[in-house]
């Protein structure tokens, strides 16, 4: 057998298609393939086939050790969920608008070829991290979810962006052959029925998604800000909130998500702390509503939500209910740990994840909520 990245292992990136040592340029580049050494999206052609997708896909994520708060298009790999989310290259650019970037023309490509349900043309994806300078880590073979588009804020001025939603298959090791088969192949036809088996499945309709029992438990850095960022103060500015106020803003929140049917206050807490409830309704065809309730807790970056807390909320859940779990601090290794375990039908969101949540929405500039926004919660609460 030949060369192989093996899922979950480690390879040597020099930064060089010549270097014998390279595991990553050198593995994959064949000439006329069109590779660039670029940071994160790496479209691979064709030779023969002339047709304007691409034979696969490469996606790199840099593991940064800042926090993702600071960064609102902070790429997600979560391989117990078999699940990628991976934004498009777009970026603060006067020149150029969101198809001008070569990684999300080649996004937006394959995507258009699963919409068409052309899966033989469909370009494989492959993901991997890098955790340090030099080092590359394979994470899977992936597929398409589906493709947003949405805004992230960069510079402090909100940019339009692709974000991918891809499922990682069950598939343990791919060839490099395989790849470069698919960039020398001769015909639509050689390209199918060719390379895993998790691969060929898809090709013809199904679906195996990885398996992994091997849950990430958030620190308390990777759930909260910097202290001195821009997020920080957003939190700040949050914690400040009259109690009135602070509940109206979450539940706001939740009110502009695309698949939210309703959503209503149930009851205010002294600690200001609050209770709602609603349903998500699935879009057709499924046309399902899924009922939930939620506990938001409004305390400061020094103060964690424990165990009993959560607890709390997933007692209170009736039959089929889910629960949702909003903080402006962070969760215990413990409160992640049971909720995990356990298999709660819950879903934690710390201070950094609200302000991800925030920005997406186009409620956040910089370090400031904005006062339009806030102005109207504030109306609705006195008039309650």
């Amino acid at each position: 057998m030949g060369n192989v990245y093996r899922l979950g292992r480690e390879y040597k990136d020099t930064g060089s298609s010549t270097n014998p040592d390279d595991q990553f340029l050198l593995w994959l580049n064949l000439p006329g393939s069109g590779m660039r050494n670029m940071p994160g999206i790496r479209p691979f052609k064709f030779l023969q086939l002339k047709v304007p997708v691409h034979a696969y896909i490469i996606l790199v994520t840099h593991e940064r050790s800042a926090n993702p708060a600071s960064n609102p298009w902070e790429d997600t790999v979560d391989l117990h969920a078999g699940r990628v989310i991976y934004w498009g290259d777009a970026k603060l650019d006067e020149k150029r608008s969101l198809d001008d970037f070569l990684g999300n023309r080649a996004l937006r490509a394959a995507y258009d070829l699963v919409l068409g349900d052309e899966r033989t043309l469909v370009p494989p994806i492959l993901h991997f991290s890098k955790p340090k300078p030099g080092v590359v880590r394979f994470n899977g073979l992936c597929v398409f979810d589906r493709l947003d588009l949405t805004w992230f804020e960069d510079r402090g001025r909100p940019v339009r962006n692709y974000r991918a939603h891809l499922t990682v298959l069950d598939v343990d090791e791919v060839e490099i052959e395989w790849l470069h088969r698919r960039v020398r192949s001769p015909s639509q036809g050689a390209l199918q029925g060719d390379g895993p088996l998790a691969w060929r499945r898809y090709q013809a309709g199904e679906i195996d998604r990885l398996q992994i029992w091997a849950p990430e438990v958030r620190n308390r850095d990777s759930q909260l800000p910097p202290p001195e960022s821009d997020a920080a103060k957003v939190l700040d500015q949050l914690v400040s909130l009259s109690p009135a106020v602070f509940e109206g803003a979450v539940v706001s929140l939740f009110q502009q998500v695309d698949v939210v049917h309703q959503i209503s206050q149930t009851r205010l807490t002294a600690d200001g702390g609050f209770d709602f409830e609603g349903s998500f309704k699935l879009p057709p065809p499924l046309e399902y509503s899924i009922d939930f309730r939620g506990e938001v807790k409004r305390y400061s970056r020094g103060t964690a939500v424990g165990p009993k807390d959560v607890s709390r909320l997933v007692a209170r859940l009736g039959r089929g209910q889910y629960g949702l779990f909003v903080t402006t601090s962070y969760f215990t290794r413990q409160t992640q740990i049971e909720v995990l375990v356990d298999r709660y039908p819950t879903r934690l969101f710390a201070g950094a994840d609200v302000v991800r949540f925030m920005r997406e929405l186009r409620i956040v500039k910089g370090h400031e909520i904005s006062p339009k926004w806030l102005a109207a919660i504030e109306d609705k609460a006195r008039a309650s």
